[in-house]
């Protein structure tokens, strides 16, 4: 085996990287033509208001690590008077940004799950340079979250929803993050997670993922459901058949959804409550099972768990225990009925429940969005708000429009397979210096020094027989 080692001459990840590098100095030169000639493109059907001031020289950092240098015309608009470049418009890129938007997204993948000097550093040990620092991480979580904001604000100005479905879930949760340099120490972040129900992964599977997510988040309290119920407004047609099902805590900020949809139903987080009955009764206690087991009677008005709970509070000893059951008690008088799981309550009104699965999205994403802005980490109210607009829109349908846009910028530029293959052929001809479509691999013939022991490896191949 070592005498095969020694003469292939190198090792796969030698091989691997190597290539790589080389890679990425085409795709720069590829990346720059492409770029350059969409900005031909955009010259030849601009509106003629817009007049051609000079051709601008820029940098882009990419997500291949390597540093793409192009120009790209400035133009004026006549009828406003402000300078703009139109190839970064039709492409989707921030003005004057020297970042890709490829390369932005993975910044803010990473700083989802990872504080933005960690950021900076998972990308430096990545590609072996430092392409941004913590700063333009942060900032680009900042700018991203500004955006996601205006674009919320103006689905609640004028909500015309469209989308239909007979149950809407709507899981609401609080989580309180601590801040720095504010008059307070802390903050409530107040969070919908708005969906259809549930769905296999893939066929046959047994894991689930919800339908149709959506997110919503806010620091107003006061107004929650005021905005929040606009947002759902602002994505489905709600009518009077339709059933809007609302989990949460008791928090009475919760509670106050079902004032907001014509047919809505309110039920008490399972996960809570049976949480809050074992702190009071103990694990295993026999009042804790028979609780349990009233949770679960067909009683659709919950009077039967109510009058359990009231009755195990005549058996306690531990004071403390007898106020923690007295103080759930008075929250529940109201309610009743929002303890029985609402699948009950929905077969009680004929309405089919197949395929319903208990809720608990809700608390399942407060616990997301804690990993990242929990811990010892605190906040300015600004840059929480950015992180925690940025993680809504990654966790909700949002991430699977992004993947997207790609395509739909592509769709609104005129360039055929022939003109993109033209440019294809054109930078390999500048790049190998051959002047043949199916040329071989260059690298074969740029020496053994030069090449890192991979030409040699090449010549092999190609004496064997192998179409290198």
């Amino acid at each position: 085996m070592k005498a095969l080692r020694q003469e292939v001459g190198i090792l796969l990840q030698d091989l691997e990287l190597e290539l790589f590098k080389r890679l990425r100095k085409v795709f720069a030169e590829a990346l720059e033509q492409t770029l350059e000639q969409i900005d031909d493109l955009i010259l030849n059907v601009r509106d003629p208001r817009f007049v051609v001031k000079e051709r601008v020289e820029t940098t882009l950092e990419t997500l291949l690590g390597v540093q793409v240098r192009f120009k790209r015309r400035r133009y004026e608009d006549q009828i406003t008077g402000r300078s703009i470049y139109l190839l970064d418009s039709a492409l989707g890129m921030v003005e004057e940004s020297q970042i890709s938007p490829a390369l932005t997204k993975l910044m803010l993948q990473l700083a989802m799950m990872m504080s933005y000097r960690n950021a900076e550093a998972s990308l430096e040990q990545f590609y072996g340079y430092r392409p941004v620092c913590h700063e333009t991480i942060r900032q680009a979580v900042l700018k991203t979250g500004k955006a996601l904001e205006e674009i919320n604000a103006e689905r609640l100005r004028n909500p015309q929803g469209k989308r239909k479905a007979e149950l809407i879930f709507v899981e609401a949760d609080g989580l309180h993050v601590s801040l720095q340099n504010e008059t307070r120490h802390s903050v409530e972040e107040f969070s919908a997670t708005i969906h259809e129900g549930w769905e296999p992964r893939t066929e046959g599977s047994k894991d689930f993922r919800l339908v149709n997510p959506h997110l919503y988040r806010t620091q107003q309290g006061a107004d929650f459901w005021e905005k929040a119920s606009r947002y759902i407004y602002s994505i489905y047609d709600v009518d009077d058949e339709t059933i809007v099902v609302i989990n949460g805590d008791r928090a009475a900020w919760i509670r106050q959804g079902i004032d907001y949809f014509p047919n809505a139903i309110y039920q008490v987080d399972r996960y809570h409550l049976k949480r809050d009955i074992r702190n009071i009764f103990g694990k295993d206690s026999k009042a804790t099972v028979e609780l349990f087991d009233a949770l679960d009677s067909d009683d659709v008005t919950g009077a039967t768990f109510l009058a359990k709970l009231a009755d195990a509070k005549q058996r306690l000893h531990d004071s403390d225990k007898a106020k923690a059951c007295q103080k759930l008690i008075n929250d529940l008088l109201d309610i009743p009925e929002a303890t029985v799981d609402y699948r009950k309550r929905l077969r009680a009104l004929n309405r089919p429940v197949t395929g319903l699965r208990g809720l608990g999205a809700g608390e399942s994403q407060m616990s997301r969005y804690a990993q990242r802005v929990k811990g010892k980490r605190s906040w300015t109210r600004k840059g929480l708000g950015a992180m925690m607009e940025v993680l809504s829109w990654c966790y909700g349908a949002s991430l699977n429009q992004c993947n997207h846009r790609i395509n739909e910028v592509l769709s609104h530029v005129e360039l055929t397979p022939l003109s993109i293959k033209h440019v294809v052929k054109k930078t390999v001809r500048k790049v190998t210096g051959v002047d043949r479509w199916n040329a071989g691999v260059p690298i074969k013939n740029a020496g053994r020094i030069t090449s890192g022991g991979i030409s040699n490896l090449m010549h092999r191949l190609d004496e064997s027989g192998l179409p290198i």
